[in-house]
């Protein structure tokens, strides 16, 4: 394994040249800045990731390669990394165009794309995407979308944020196997978008412990659509659990699922605002434990993805007793370790400037540091001592696009 960095001083100056010069196994480190017009065809097997920072991979002119800002054709992990203004001639350019191999995001943010994120059929791919957000994508066509993937084996998406799609839908997957989780699924009240989640060939589902919001505006009275586009995969099953799923659009025809397959999903312990029981699904369905709330609960609009420190990949989040500590922004034990011995290495409570050096810190509100619970500095030596760093810590302070 080689690292190889990118910025201001450091081997490469764009992305791109060190994307060329990797090999797989390899390990793109990145200054956190804005990189314009830097767009890559990634072939080897690597990890990118934004050190100090969000690294910012701006568009204003159309993309050379006429797919993506990154178009990645292998295994590939991408962390800390922001993708905006993608545009090309046919309508598709994308912050990411997935063609191959098994895609992992962390920690991103693709916003004001005409794709999000694009992924081509694979029958043997994967895309997972963990704390990252996803906002106002799209031309306007109701083609175009937040995240589109195409027939893969598997789509992951984890305590991430989608929201603002511009007439399209948020999140539409045509993969084998799509499991959303922990996850804020928005339009706003300026909102376009239609479907929430579009799952036109069916496929093995799971939507649990999500909030899911339908606008005012939205181009779709239905929410989840299952079904609907050619013959479903064999098998299909749909599991809608632990959810809350609010309807702002003033439509009697609105659904919080549109099945348009003989599958019978199960529709167990939702939280619903803005339906009735007879608009829980047109199609068939089994629900059961529905809970209907009384009044609209308040969306929270913060983003996912957090600012970071270089080399240990940790988030800046404030407890409720105003002590300040480093959680990971993955769920590596090892980046654990990583951050307790990054916070044990301060002689004294750290600073907004120790930790973010390369940052302004006008997103970031410093709480006061008190001594580090007990167990921490074991913690440092011990990953699987993970809760040491304790588990009752609030959102993060950061907050992204409304």
């Amino acid at each position: 394994m080689t690292v190889l960095t990118v910025g201001t001083g450091q081997q490469y100056t764009k992305l791109s040249a060190a994307i060329a010069a990797s090999h797989d196994g390899d390990v793109i480190k990145v200054k956190a800045g804005t990189y314009s017009n830097d767009s890559a065809i990634i072939r080897t097997k690597v990890s990118i990731e934004g050190v100090g920072g969000q690294v910012n991979l701006v568009s204003t002119a159309p993309i050379a390669n006429r797919k993506a800002i990154l178009v990645t054709n292998n295994d590939v992990t991408l962390n800390n990394i922001n993708f905006s203004g993608a545009k090309v001639a046919d309508g598709n350019g994308a912050g990411i165009r997935y063609q191959a191999g098994n895609l992992t995001i962390n920690n991103c943010y693709f916003h004001d794309n005409q794709e999000g994120l694009l992924a081509a059929d694979n029958a043997s791919g994967s895309i997972t995407v963990n704390n990252s957000e996803f906002a106002h994508n799209g031309t306007g066509d109701g083609k175009s979308h937040n995240l589109y993937v195409g027939k893969i084996a598997k789509l992951t998406i984890n305590n991430s944020y989608f929201h603002d799609a511009v007439v399209g839908h948020e999140i539409k997957s045509r993969a084998a196997s799509t499991t959303i989780r922990n996850s804020r699924i928005f339009e706003g009240p300026a909102g376009t978008a239609s479907y929430s989640v579009d799952l036109p060939n069916g496929g093995k589902a799971v939507l649990n412990n999500n909030i899911i919001e339908q606008g005012p505006k939205s181009q779709n009275p239905a929410i989840i659509h299952f079904g609907g586009e050619g013959t479903p995969y064999a098998g299909s099953t749909l599991t809608i659990s632990h959810n809350t799923i609010i309807n702002d659009l003033d439509r009697g025809i609105s659904r919080a699922l549109l099945n348009n397959t003989s599958t019978v999903p199960k529709f167990t312990g939702n939280t619903l605002w803005g339906l009735t029981s007879t608009q829980i699904a047109t199609g068939p369905v089994n629900a059961s434990g529905t809970v209907w709330l009384a009044s609209r609960p308040a969306l929270a609009t913060t983003a996912p993805w957090h600012p970071v420190v270089s080399g240990a990949q940790v988030a800046v989040l404030a407890a409720p007793a105003e002590t300040q500590f480093l959680q990971p922004s993955t769920s590596d034990d090892t980046s654990v370790a990583s951050a307790n011995a990054d916070l044990l290495s301060f002689p004294t409570a750290p600073t907004l400037a120790d930790l973010f050096p390369a940052a302004s810190g006008a997103s970031v509100a410093p709480q006061t540091h008190s001594a580090a619970p007990a167990g921490l500095a074991t913690a440092s030596l011990d990953p699987s001592a993970h809760a040491a760093i304790g588990v009752a810590l609030s959102p993060a302070v950061h907050s992204g696009g409304a």
